[in-house]
């Protein structure tokens, strides 16, 4: 049913089977994941919920092979989803919201919107070829760069200069170190592909990358672009950028992609496209409103 998901902020971003695994180790699976499966024995489909006490918000992530659409299997699996969120967030202080990703102007889009979802966002993934050389990132005065150490102290800069450039963004809610920690560090971590941006001893500003598999390919996934609120507009988030780009062209990657808020309220999906990238597909965020003790069952 889904085009993306997402457990807090990591199921949307995931691209690898281990990925898949480390965000599913999270669910308590006996009760809050569902498998639909084929008469031949194969996954036609499958669903989650994950909750978020603190916020009374509820994502459903679920998705139905290709091969068995039409089935009815999206409705059963959001139907089972739905339920799990009332029981949830039955006694909470005021409504729970259910959230959901799909892409958009398809069947998903449409199931949605006949059980009362309605859309809050676009969130557009964003891509660049590297088959030329990236242009030459061009610093403020006083700004330098160089890659993370990955010193637990500067970890801990990261995700406060992290936490400041997000503040702003629409929907988001402060995020402990732990939990973002959890999300970020794990086997396979390289500081080495982290960039941070100093301005006058001071972290302004850093590009958390990876790389991914895309098609059997190398590619390379900027997760996290941020610049402090404080550091703004002196072109920190473009020097960034760019300097992502040719860390991966040394590296051999083929490709470069991101995610963004298509209505950013820092206009960093414009300066993506001012960099070169193009949207490659847009996906909607969809959310029903859940009042505390009632079950969804339609």
């Amino acid at each position: 049913m889904n085009a993306a998901g997402r457990a807090g902020d990591a199921t949307a971003g995931a691209q690898t089977v281990d990925e898949y695994l480390r965000v599913w180790s999270r669910v308590d699976t006996d009760q809050d994941a569902w498998v639909v499966t084929s008469p031949d024995g194969g996954v036609a489909g499958y669903g989650h919920v994950v909750a978020e006490p603190h916020e009374n918000r509820v994502h459903v992530d679920a998705y139905t092979h290709p091969a068995h659409q039409g089935a009815g299997i999206g409705t059963l699996l959001l139907e089972r989803a739905e339920e799990r969120a009332a029981a949830l967030t039955a006694g909470a202080d005021g409504p729970a919201h259910l959230v959901n990703y799909v892409y958009l102007d398809g069947a998903s889009e449409r199931l949605l919107r006949a059980r009362g979802y309605r859309r809050t966002r676009v969130h557009q993934r964003m891509a660049i070829a590297l088959d030329r050389p990236p242009a030459a990132p061009e610093w403020a005065d006083g700004v330098t760069l160089r890659p993370c150490t990955g010193s637990a102290e500067e970890l801990r800069a990261v995700h406060a200069c992290v936490e400041d450039a997000f503040g702003d963004r629409w929907g988001r809610t402060p995020r402990p170190y732990e939990e973002w920690a959890d999300d970020l560090l794990y086997d396979g971590f390289d500081p080495s592909l982290w960039l941070l941006a100093e301005r006058s001893g001071h972290l302004a500003g850093a590009a958390l990358c990876r790389f991914r598999d895309v098609e059997g390919r190398s590619a390379g996934e900027v997760g996290q672009l941020a610049v402090g609120r404080e550091h703004r507009r002196l072109g920190i988030g473009r020097a960034l950028l760019l300097s992502a780009f040719a860390l991966f062209a040394e590296r051999g990657a083929v490709s470069v992609g991101l995610d963004v808020d298509s209505e950013s309220p820092t206009g960093a999906h414009l300066l993506y496209a001012r960099a070169g990238m193009s949207v490659t597909v847009s996906i909607g965020q969809f959310e029903r409103e859940l009042p505390t003790g009632v079950r969804a069952e339609e």
